[in-house]
């Protein structure tokens, strides 16, 4: 129920319902009040009240530190893009976050020169944030200020997606790349293994220098990767994979000096490969589309949707679609051949 308070000229209202914390607000009518404190207490009956004095006390940076210290350590993009948000929110209070903070935030990181996939980015992890604060610790916010912002984001130009990429490398930029891998003796990491490897495995790079030895199947020629990326799950996403191809074939002739198979840093791969691609003048191509080059060989190869997505990893079989490129001149030929020509 609501109390009225003359206090001088003004009115103060005061609300109290069981089980819920007194609110009061003062208001230059009477009227205003009646107002206000029919709101209110519509709001705290159907949970959908949030104090703006307590949302004050919670700032943005305050709220990453705390996620980072329950949920963290994080990657490094995450963790980039998190701290982004702590150095340009750093004002920002949960009562003061509207679409309108959520502009100019995505404004100002405009003129610092992120993109709008970079922006976008941010912000997703601004609302993971926040999907936490509700959650996790049951902090009283019912705003959608990213949702409402979104229609003026996308009108400014303010994010995007991500480009899908479909570059494929041709047999002969991969032969080409391997020779020159080959030629180099003091070449520490085997990248010809490891570049006819990729292709196929559809491994990342990640995965390609955690495999172990003990997790090898002679028999049945599979192998085990051990926390594979997932958008859920951060450990114990173990899956065991066949060992296709001269994959197998691959990991038989590398000396085993340790418990790795590949025994390397998977950054290296990101310096070398470009280096190497560019002496070559071969363009636009990365080691992450060795991955792309994999999984689309495995559809040309007649393979099931379920049985690519147990190689690649994927949970979402609608996200292999962005691996399969099927080039035009493929189809001149599929045609003739069921012709019987």
């Amino acid at each position: 129920m609501a109390t009225f308070t003359k206090v001088g000229d003004r009115w103060r209202v005061q609300v109290r319902i069981k089980g819920h914390p007194s609110v009061a607000q003062t208001f230059d009518k009477r009227a205003q009040g009646v107002t206000w404190a029919n709101k209110t207490e519509e709001a705290i009956k159907s949970g959908g009240f949030a104090d703006v004095r307590t949302l004050t006390e919670f700032t943005i940076p305050g709220l990453i530190d705390r996620l980072t210290e329950d949920l963290g350590p994080f990657k490094k993009s995450k963790h980039g893009g998190l701290m982004m948000l702590r150095r340009h929110m750093d004002k920002v209070t949960l009562a003061s976050l509207n679409d309108a903070a959520v502009i100019a935030y995505a404004k100002k990181r405009e003129a610092m020169g992120a993109g709008g996939v970079t922006i976008g980015l941010e912000l997703n992890y601004l609302s993971g944030l926040l999907t936490a604060a509700r959650t996790l610790w049951k902090i009283p916010y019912r705003a959608q200020p990213i949702q409402d912002a979104r229609p003026s984001l996308k009108m400014l130009g303010l994010v995007s997606k991500s480009k899908e990429r479909d570059r494929r490398p041709s047999e002969e930029e991969l032969i080409a790349l391997c020779n020159f891998f080959a030629a180099k003796g003091r070449q520490q990491i085997p990248m010809p293994d490891i570049i006819r490897f990729a292709v196929a495995t559809a491994m990342r790079a990640s995965e390609i220098t955690s495999l172990l030895w003990d997790d090898l199947d002679r028999e049945n020629r599979t192998i085990v990767i051990r926390d594979r990326k997932h958008p859920q799950e951060k450990l114990g996403n173990n899956q065991t994979v066949p060992l296709l191809g001269d994959a197998f074939d691959i990991v038989l002739r590398q000396p085993q000096r340790g418990p790795l198979i590949f025994p390397y840093n998977s950054k290296s791969f990101s310096s070398i490969f470009p280096r190497a691609c560019a002496e070559l003048e071969i363009e636009d191509l990365r080691f992450h589309d060795l991955r792309h080059e994999g999984v689309s060989r495995l559809f040309e190869q007649e393979y099931r949707i379920e049985q690519v997505a147990l190689v690649s990893g994927h949970r979402d079989w609608k996200m292999l679609r962005r691996y399969t490129q099927v080039r035009a001149r493929d189809l001149h030929r599929d045609t003739v051949e069921r012709a019987g020509v």
